[in-house]
């Protein structure tokens, strides 16, 4: 009875208790770091406990309240209250991820139990102790830890004393530690990121992280290559940046394996393969499902064996695991593809046509799934063969006439056509069909026959080990044709093209000939055949590229006729015209009249590389290099209008190729003599004509010319009756001249002092001259009074179209004024008389024949 009242007691208390909120529930709490290398930087903190109480209260809703200190600070870091889901279990568990390692300093934990409305007590304080207790060194966490590019991490320090001043470490959270600011790490990095520390006694310390990515990888595919075993192959993605001991580790379906290097075996069913890729920044999983046999990639065939003949070979390998099954195979010749594929169970050989004798080949195989193809298999390695000769082909025969011989000629066959090595050629010629083996070297035959001027039948053969080839037949004329007109074309533009219109009774087809034009020699003759024309009336040929810059061709055309050629058409003609290499010869020049003609032979025909489509000629003086003349001319002369003197002339000739070299001239061009005397002579002559002709026809034509220059003067009509008197001179009597001087009036009207407006009468008396003073004056004196008498008594006359003139004024010399001695009486006269007049004489001798008179 006791035993029952002391557990009735206890069950009271425990309940009291319960109700009065004391934790007596959390027991076996248990911190600890997640982390299986510590000393690197751990920040998960486990907690772990056990509740009691959760045993008979399952069905209670519980809840639990968690606090994280910095142990020594004292500092909350961290408050979360937990709510578990009601079960069976009474143990719980909670962790709590630090921004700063768990090694910079000591954690402390407490929990409380929060059941309904009531609370328990705190536990007592559990603690992760960290480094900074025991460190004795400087030390920095983390330490050579992963981190994902554009994580924010906080470093922190343990110090043995204090930071230094320029440290990056300045917030403490312990005596002993200091962190930093969150870094930022956006770039990955092949190599480590270091993270000094230093303290004021200059212990130092540091660490060193790593940046990357967490696994990447795509793309998983897994084939049979061998119908036993599966292979699968993925892609890696983007580069993760860790290596070492931090590279990713692959495993599929469970078992380790290397990238892109996993092999199981081979299920012939529908299969799943996983692929798991893990690295210390997370994990990436990829699947991957196929029926292998439908993921066939076969491996390359091995020991290959040949067997080569004249045109084809055949080829085998050795098959292991897929005798049975269906296989298509494929070939590459000679570096291409063959156009066949070849299929078969378990297919092992295969055989390649149409080959060319006497030729080297390389050869090699890759096969495939032909039922369900899933790729091509690799290569086989190369094999190399040679097929065996054959007899040739037949060659291509033509002839040539050369300085009144003729040849027959013939290309050499090459590789592909001599099947072989060629040891001879066979010709036949002549009726009896005699037979002339030739060395492998001669491509040319002289078949010229002494007297034989018929047509002739040739046949050539070549030969090797395999036998001769099918001959080639040309009938070679007795006459050959060659009146044919040759046509010329301009600069070719690189090559010839040829047209022609098809003739009717060609029966092989044509060929067309081509040889340099200046140069040729025997047997140095090109030529192609042509079957037939594109065209039923029209046939056209082109050739481009083979052709000599600046050399000049002759193209013919013939047609076939029953293996006989026949002229149809002929030009000459440059592939690629170029500037002339030479210049013009022999430069001359020589005067012409009054120009200098220059005179010069062509550029030598090799030389010209081109058609000459003029001359540029430049004329300069001698000393100076400035042309006083260009000029271009179309023929081999020209003519320059030129002054006497000394000349430089360049003369170069000029192509649709540009411009050739210069010829110079130096001349000096001199007057002609001879070429003035004749131009004088006959401008001379000209003027003595001109002059007689003139004469005859004014002397013919005077009476005209007298009427037209100097035509009659009509006498003066004057009113009523005039006496006139002159004013003259008559004698000379002893050393004086004795002058008079006479009027004119009118009889019928007397004059009077008012009908002659101021004349006046002369008295009758005379002025004496010495004749010696004035025919011994030189100079002339003049007497203006006596002019205007003239002038005046001029006025007088009545008849306006008569202009009197005076012949000539009357010179007399200054002497001294002596009274005029007058013989008669006159009528009055004007005043002007009474004045001093003018005489000129000449000798003592001389009487004076000049006289002003009037007539009636």
């Amino acid at each position: 009875m006791s035993v029952w009242l002391l557990c009735a007691l206890l069950s009271s208390l425990i309940c009291q208790t319960e109700q009065d909120g004391h934790p007596l529930s959390i027991k076996e709490v248990n911190v600890y770091a997640e982390t299986d290398i510590p000393d690197n930087g751990a920040w998960v903190l486990n907690v772990e406990w056990r509740d009691e109480f959760a045993e008979n209260n399952e069905s209670r809703k519980v809840s639990y309240d968690v606090q994280v200190f910095h142990t020594e600070q004292m500092s909350l870091v961290h408050n979360e209250t937990v709510r578990v889901t009601p079960d069976n279990t009474t143990h719980h568990h909670w962790n709590w991820t630090s921004p700063i390692p768990l090694q910079c300093t000591s954690h402390s934990v407490r929990l409380r139990r929060r059941d309904r409305d009531h609370t328990g007590e705190w536990t007592p304080l559990y603690t992760y102790k960290g480094q900074d207790l025991i460190a004795t060194k400087v030390v920095v966490y983390p330490r050579d830890h992963v981190f994902m590019v554009g994580s924010n991490i906080t470093f922190c320090c343990i110090f043995k004393t204090v930071p230094s001043p320029d440290s990056e470490f300045l917030i403490g959270i312990s005596n002993r530690t200091y962190i930093t600011k969150p870094v930022h790490f956006l770039i990955p990095s092949k190599t480590t990121s270091d993270i000094p520390c230093v303290d004021k006694g200059g212990n130092e310390g540091g660490s060193s992280v790593f940046i990357g990515y967490p696994p990447d990888d795509q793309n998983l595919t897994c084939v049979t290559r061998d119908l036993s075993s599966v292979e699968c192959h993925w892609n890696r993605g983007r580069k993760t940046y860790l290596d070492g001991n931090k590279k990713t580790i692959y495993t599929l379906n469970g078992r380790d394996c290397d990238f892109d290097n996993c092999v199981l075996p081979a299920v012939p069913k529908m299969t799943n393969w996983t692929l798991v890729a893990k690295n210390l920044l997370g994990v990436k999983i990829l699947t991957d499902t196929a029926d292998p046999t439908h993921r066939v990639w076969f491996r390359a065939p091995s020991n290959i064996f040949h067997a080569a003949y004249a045109r084809n070979v055949t080829l085998s390998w050795n098959v292991t695991n897929y005798t049975s099954f269906p296989m298509i195979c494929q070939a590459m010749l000679n570096g291409s593809i063959y156009n066949k594929t070849f299929n078969g169970l378990g297919l092992s050989s295969i055989v390649l046509v149409h080959l060319q004798p006497f030729a080297k080949y390389t050869v090699k195989v890759r096969c495939g799934s032909d039922e369900h193809f899933y790729k091509w298999g690799d290569w086989s390695e190369m094999t190399e063969f040679s097929t065996e000769e054959d007899i040739p082909e037949a060659v291509d025969v033509w002839i040539q006439y050369f300085e009144q011989n003729a040849y027959v000629l013939w290309k050499p066959l090459t590789r592909q056509q001599s099947h072989g090595i060629i040891t001879q050629y066979s010709l036949t010629k002549g009726k009896w069909r005699e037979i002339i083996d030739i060395t492998p070297n001669t491509q040319c035959f002289n078949i010229t026959p002494e007297n034989e001027r018929s047509d002739r039948k040739i046949t050539v053969s070549a030969k090797n080990s395999a036998g001769l080839s099918p001959p080639s037949t040309i009938i070679v004329p007795g006459y050959p044709d060659n009146a044919v007109n040759i046509s010329r074309i301009s600069d070719g533009n690189g090559g010839f093209e040829m047209a022609w219109d098809g003739y009717f009774n060609s029966t092989c087809g044509y060929v067309v000939e081509w040889f340099p034009t200046y140069y040729e020699t025997q047997c140095a003759v090109e030529w192609k055949k042509i079957t037939e024309c594109d065209h039923a009336t029209f046939c056209n040929w082109k050739q481009y590229g083979i052709f000599e810059a600046g050399v000049k061709y002759t193209v013919s055309v013939y047609a076939c006729i029953d293996d006989k050629p026949m002229l149809l058409r002929r030009r000459e003609e440059y592939a690629i015209e170029q500037r002339p290499s030479g210049t013009v010869q022999n430069l001359r020049g020589k005067p012409n009249g009054r120009h200098f003609e220059l005179s010069w032979d062509e550029v030598p025909l090799q030389q010209q590389k081109g058609f000459i489509e003029g001359y540029m000629v430049i004329a300069f003086h001698h000393d100076s290099k400035t042309p006083i003349s260009t000029s271009v001319t179309n023929g081999p002369k020209v003519s320059l209008p030129l002054e006497p003197g000394s000349y430089t002339f360049n003369v170069s000739a000029f192509t649709s190729g540009g411009e050739g070299g210069n010829a110079t001239l130096r001349m000096t061009i001199e007057k002609n003599i001879e070429q003035m005397i004749v131009a004088s002579v006959v401008g001379f002559s000209a003027a003595i004509l001109v002059f007689i002709i003139v004469t005859v026809l004014c002397y013919k034509k005077r009476k005209w010319l007298k009427n037209l220059l100097y035509p009659d003067i009509p006498k003066p009509k004057l009113e009523g009756k005039w006496n006139s008197k002159g004013f003259y001179c008559p004698q000379m009597t002893e050393g004086y001249m004795k002058c008079e001087i006479q009027e004119v009036h009118s009889s019928e009207r007397p004059a009077t002092a008012e009908s002659l407006h101021g004349l006046d009468l002369i008295r009758s008396n005379s002025t004496v001259f010495p004749a010696q003073h004035s025919f011994m004056s030189k100079s002339p004196v003049l007497y203006p009074p006596l002019w205007r008498c003239a002038e005046k008594l001029t006025s007088i006359i009545e008849n306006p179209s008569y202009n009197m003139s005076i012949l000539e004024p009357v010179d007399v010399a200054q002497i001294s004024e002596l009274p005029l001695e007058m013989e008669d009486s006159y009528i009055p006269a004007p005043n002007c008389f009474q004045e001093n007049v003018v005489v000129t004489g000449t000798s003592p001798s001389y009487k004076p024949q000049h006289s002003l008179q009037m007539y009636s």
